[in-house]
């Protein structure tokens, strides 16, 4: 794989991460409302000074460095993320991870005709040969696609804002899991299963999903997760993933959320999806006793 190519993939795969995690069913749904706020002041439970807990969205074109979310900042002293976007191995790490194993490619998991939909569509939205990722694993193309989708040319990401702000402030970065913890994840989905969704993206266009990423942004930045949340279980997907994408990740998180917020105060961001719903980081976080407050300016 050439240079700018291998720069590209790893631009983009933490951008598919949230948009696979994001999406939602009604087992999520059925869960206490929420109110309007992206941010959450976790206190109580043996916690001497709060912790903030944010939902991100992982490419955006209207991020917004809010005077509440300073304060938030100024007011802990480490940040914690999915992932260490620190970690000097990232880069090298997703590499490995990237490719599909036992002589698996792309164009041999498919049929001539979704082949030819699927990369005359990466063709035009990329200027990319989709030969080119065919050893790749195909939530590789996801991402690659995904990236289109901003209605802007400027999209950012609200970790990447975040690790400049941690950069500045000289704070430590803590992952919840490892890159290697989510490739994982990803890969209990059938390549077969996530190379159909990419058919159905290319037979429905690049119009029809940047309209969905548009809807999503609008209650996004209303600070709406449960407008988000109902926009996300419309798309919904198989209870089986929704488990292990979602589910089980934040169950994973929570005795380390306890762990870090006991030892000091912390800036928590992850994917807004992971924050409403039964299973839900804000009411798991409420079950293991702790104040789980939003936070309005």
């Amino acid at each position: 794989m050439n240079k700018k190519l291998s720069l590209l993939v790893l631009s983009v795969l933490a951008l598919f991460i949230s948009c696979t995690t994001s999406k939602s069913t009604s087992k999520s749904a059925a869960a206490p409302k929420l109110e309007k706020s992206l941010l959450w002041k976790v206190s109580g439970n043996g916690i001497e000074k709060p912790s903030y807990l944010y939902g991100t969205i992982h490419l955006t074109c209207d991020y917004n460095y809010t005077d509440k979310l300073k304060k938030a900042f100024a007011e802990t002293d480490r940040l914690v993320l999915e992932i260490d976007m620190s970690d000097p191995k990232l880069q090298a790490n997703m590499m490995k991870l990237i490719f599909m194993e036992d002589g698996k490619t792309i164009q041999g998991l498919m049929n001539d005709e979704d082949y030819k939909k699927l990369s005359d569509f990466f063709k035009e939205q990329v200027g990319m040969s989709l030969k080119m990722f065919n050893t790749m694993k195909p939530f590789a193309i996801t991402a690659t696609l995904t990236s289109k989708m901003a209605i802007c040319d400027n999209g950012t990401a609200y970790e990447t804002e975040f690790m400049k702000v941690a950069k500045e402030q000289k704070e430590d970065v803590i992952g919840l899991e490892t890159i290697e913890d989510q490739m994982k994840v990803f890969d209990n989905i059938p390549y077969e299963e996530q190379l159909k969704s990419l058919v159905e993206m290319a037979t429905s266009g690049m119009d029809e999903s940047k309209k969905s990423f548009d809807e999503m942004t609008k209650f996004y930045n209303a600070e709406d997760l449960e407008g988000l949340l109902t926009v996300m279980t419309e798309q919904g997907m198989e209870a089986d993933f929704q488990e292990s994408l979602v589910d089980q990740r934040n169950r994973n998180w929570i005795p380390l959320i306890e762990e870090i917020a006991k030892e000091a105060p912390a800036f928590i961001g992850v994917g807004a999806l992971h924050l409403p719903g039964e299973q839900g980081v804000i009411n798991l976080l409420r079950k293991q006793g702790y104040t789980v407050e939003p936070v309005f300016d």
